[in-house]
Parts: C-alpha cells; structure tokens; sequence
C-alpha cells in the first residue's frame, strides 16, 4: 500500500509545482504589467528619457510605431534616414492613437511604419461576445492613426498584422485559443489593404511571414506573438525596397 501514497503524494506535489509555475508566469507576464499599466495607462512617459538623448539630425526621420513588433524591428541598412522607434510592448491600437499627438507628432517623421492589433485580437479567446467589436474598435483605431498621421503631412507603410505562431501550452490552460484570432487577424488584415491611398503603402507582411494555413513560417518565429531575428531579416529586405 504504501507505493500506491507514495505515487498519490508525487503527484500531488507535481501538481503543485505546476501550479506554482503557472501563478509565477501569470504574475511575470500578466499581474505585474497590468499594475504597471494603471500608473501610466497610455504610456506616455515611456520615452521621456530618450527625448533628450534623440540625435538631431538633418536626414528625413522614419518612425517605427506600434506595439511590441514594432518594438523589435531592427532599423534597415540605409543611411540617408534617421530611424526612431516610438512603439511600446503590448499596447493596443486605442493605446497608440491616445499618444501619437506626445510621442510622433513632435517629431514630424517624413515616414511612419505602424505595426499594430495584435494586443487587440489576441483578447479575443478571453472575451468572444465582444469579438466583432474589438475588431470594429480595431479597424477605427488604425482610420485615426492615419488622419493623425495626414495631418503633421507623413507618409505612412502600414503593415498587415503579422501571423500568429504556436500558442503556448499555459496559455492554452488559460483559455487563449488560436484559431479565433487567426480569423480576427485575417479580417483586419483585408481591412488594412483596402486603406492604400497615394500617402499609404500597405507592407504585407503577413503574406511575407506566412506558412503553412494561417499560421506564421516556423523559420521566422520566437514565440507565438514574436519574429526571431531571421524573420525582421526577412521583412527588412522587402522594406528597403518601399523606402528607397
């Protein structure tokens, strides 16, 4: 008998070791920014120390803006630009129309690369009544940043969102499902290459990054939301053709 408690008292504490994994992740990757979040909702003191140290320069500025993709795409190799990134970790497209007038206006960038909505979307799984509204919500916010953009007279590459890759297993445990923003990521997508006007080049990098189905090329993924180095590699090759 006494094999049969010991296998019930591992399992249990295997259980518990589990379970505390999962709280320290939630507390890591939710908790804590979540608190974060309320001191400065929008983010508008996330770069009040960079302001002093931008470089002045009389080469014509190209901003990279949006969430935590745009965060981590490495400037392309041309010299004739100065390149600032004004994109913060996972916000959401009201998030970045809320700070454009603080963090992009002022510096009245000749180009704006967006790469947004995937902090919108992936809320999806959590709250599916509200699905089609944080789709609306999504493709009114991205109409904003271009009239925003249109009025300080900047062009603007906006990106398709980028493909989903493999959702993680705790995630899973959590209640996030893919296929859901898969769908929602289609439908902004189709919204986003219907907005190519003669001051919006539309970047596809959807279609760049894609694999097999909805889902992201594995060569070109970090984690389930994130682009390896090889897959910005990828996108700023393309890129350098719209900006020369």
């Amino acid at each position: 008998m006494n094999w049969k408690y010991s296998i019930i008292i591992v399992s249990l504490l295997a259980m518990l070791v589990i379970s505390l994994m999962l709280n320290y992740i939630f507390y890591k990757k939710a908790f804590i920014p979540l608190q974060a979040a309320k001191l400065d909702p929008i983010g508008l003191n996330y770069y009040k120390q960079d302001i002093a140290k931008d470089k002045k320069s009389d080469k014509p500025i190209v901003m990279f803006y949006g969430d935590s993709r745009g965060l981590s795409w490495p400037n392309p190799s041309l010299d004739q630009y100065q390149f600032i990134n004004r994109s913060i970790g996972n916000q959401t497209s009201i998030q970045t129309v809320a700070r454009f007038n603080q963090h992009v206006s002022p510096h009245r960038p000749k180009t704006i690369i967006i790469q947004v909505c995937v902090n919108d979307l992936k809320m999806i799984p959590l709250f599916p009544d509200k699905a089609k509204q944080i789709v609306a919500d999504c493709k009114a916010n991205l109409k904003k940043l271009l009239i925003q953009a249109q009025a300080i007279e900047s062009k603007v590459i906006l990106s398709t969102v980028f493909p989903l890759g493999e959702v993680t297993l705790e995630r899973r445990i959590l209640g996030i499902k893919a296929q859901p923003i898969m769908n929602a990521i289609d439908n902004v997508n189709i919204y986003i290459r219907s907005l190519a006007s003669r001051n919006v080049a539309i970047f596809d990098s959807y279609q760049l990054l894609k694999g097999k189905g909805q889902k992201i090329d594995k060569q070109y993924s970090h984690d389930w939301l994130h682009l390896n180095k090889k897959g910005y590699q990828h996108l700023n090759k393309h890129l350098l053709e719209l900006l020369q």
